[in-house]
């Protein structure tokens, strides 16, 4: 839970911080020994692809939305053998130096062994006895090994404009600002070739509290302004992430999972702007999405 001495903060003054040198380094290594470690990268991003039945990027071009500070998402990515890696971000905060400690970090084996069902063993262990093997990780070296990355680029303003196999997101869709969302997603389909793959895992809580989830839902469309939905999330449920998708005309969506917060009261008060359908869509607090690019002939 934030402090009262950083809710007093003006938005325009956190973003200059959060954009800052000082705080992207000090993020990104805070971020590399902790969530961003390889082996639990790994492990969210098998989890996803067993539960869209989706086994193979191998030989793909991959695009990774929201990257963030630590680029491991697009590191595990270049294990399963993609043939390339596009990481991306409406901000330049990557720093590819704390890579060498997310990798480090990591445990080895585990790596390995929760992506094998996805790629040949022996083959994440040349790729990962590689990586454990480079001592300095710039922008050049990930290029090197087919990583790129492309930052700052608003997806929601302008298509990527390279052609593509698969889109993986973790934890992003919620913070764009509502209005945003079906741009983004109809940009990101324009560069989808025929038969690709999107999936999308998104979070429904309220991100300044953990213990409060539902908070937000009772604050009034005035006090949430496009600053406010990209920190705590855009509030958007299920059923609004439904009729959102099937918008997306080229591409044929589907839920993975929903997982719902039972343990959880409501606020006294939800907001008249926020759109639901009944207690249960309020509850659920996590959805996955796969979506699958038609291809001509379905047309």
């Amino acid at each position: 839970m934030k402090s009262w001495l950083t809710k007093l903060v003006p938005e325009s003054l956190k973003s200059r911080i959060h954009q800052s040198k000082y705080f992207t380094r000090l993020r990104a290594k805070q971020l590399a020994s902790r969530s961003k470690r390889l082996d639990l990268c790994a492990a969210q991003i098998a989890h996803l692809l067993h539960v869209a039945k989706y086994l193979s990027v191998k030989e793909k071009v991959c695009v990774e939305l929201g990257s963030g500070w630590v680029l491991s998402h697009a590191i595990v990515f270049h294990l399963l053998g993609a043939r390339k890696v596009i990481a991306t971000d409406v901000s330049p905060l990557a720093q590819p130096s704390f890579l060498s400690e997310a990798i480090h970090c990591a445990v080895p084996y585990i790596v390995r062994d929760i992506l094998s069902p996805f790629c040949e063993h022996s083959e994440i262990r040349r790729r990962l006895d590689n990586l454990l093997s480079i001592k300095d990780f710039s922008f050049d070296v990930l290029k090197r090994i087919g990583v790129e990355y492309i930052a700052p680029k608003d997806l929601a303003k302008t298509p990527l404009g390279i052609p593509f196999d698969f889109v993986y997101s973790l934890s992003v869709l919620e913070h764009v600002p509502m209005e945003d969302v079906l741009s983004l997603l109809r940009n990101l389909a324009k560069d989808l070739r025929e038969g690709g793959i999107m999936v999308h895992a998104i979070h429904l809580e309220d991100h300044e509290s953990s213990s409060s989830p539902f908070a937000f839902l009772s604050e009034t469309q005035d006090s949430f302004p496009r600053s406010v939905q990209t920190e705590r999330g855009n509030r958007m449920r299920r059923s609004q992430w439904l009729d959102l998708l099937y918008n997306v005309k080229d591409v044929d969506f589907r839920f993975i999972y929903e997982w719902s917060r039972l343990d959880k009261k409501f606020p006294e008060i939800i907001d008249p702007s926020i759109s639901y359908k009944g207690e249960d869509d309020l509850r659920i607090s996590h959805i996955a999405v796969l979506g699958t690019k038609k291809r001509t002939d379905q047309e």
